[in-house]
């Protein structure tokens, strides 16, 4: 006999929605202006709380910058494990799936923010540690399906082909964020074209 299953979707609740907005307003901050001129009375102003009341959320400004980038890099993060845990795709597929996802998150996700955010974790061991360890983590599965790609590879040449491809998804959030003008002499998509090409050249080759 099936046994069906109710969701618990438990409600927001009013912290919930309180810290949900600071996080919010202050993202929609960094779309405007850098970081370093963004303080937590403004956020405060901004969303109409007191200063006392987003500190209890976020007893400094360093902590609210670190809940929002984590916020928005662990929706990847999310997205990609999807994909790995799909059985219904050989490994080249989701390889590709998978650089194809990042490349759209890179270029159509706030590319402010997200460069922003580069330079805040740069100076901050304990943040650069974590993202360190997300890059770690993504790589580790490139190079994991270009093994059962490319059974003749070695460890080392699947370490490297991982990190370029990696380092090609980082690169489009410089060269093709969505705050960029598009590329001259390439027509539309031919930028995402152009990356998944090389990509692919990086597997087959």
């Amino acid at each position: 006999m099936a046994v069906s299953k109710t969701l618990d979707i438990r409600p927001e609740t009013k912290g919930e929605r309180t810290r949900r907005r600071i996080m919010d307003e202050a993202r929609a901050m960094i779309e405007e202006m850098e970081i370093e001129a963004i303080s937590q009375e403004a956020v405060a102003q901004r969303i109409g709380i007191t200063q006392s009341a987003l500190r209890h959320h976020f007893p400094t400004k360093d902590s609210m910058f670190a809940a929002i980038f984590d916020n928005i890099f662990s929706g990847f993060y999310r997205s990609a494990e999807q994909v790995l845990l799909e059985p219904a795709h050989e490994p080249r597929q989701r390889l590709i799936m998978l650089c194809r996802q990042h490349l759209e998150y890179a270029m159509t996700e706030s590319d402010r923010v997200a460069l922003q955010s580069f330079a805040h974790y740069l100076y901050k061991p304990e943040l650069l540690a974590r993202q360190s360890s997300w890059y770690h983590w993504i790589a580790g599965h490139y190079a994991t399906l270009l093994g059962a790609i490319r059974p003749d590879l070695d460890e080392d040449e699947r370490n490297g082909r991982a990190l370029a491809m990696l380092t090609m998804c980082i690169g489009a959030w410089i060269t093709l964020g969505r705050s960029r003008s598009p590329w001259p002499s390439m027509p539309d998509g031919g930028a995402k074209k152009a990356m998944l090409a090389a990509i692919e050249h990086l597997i087959d080759q």
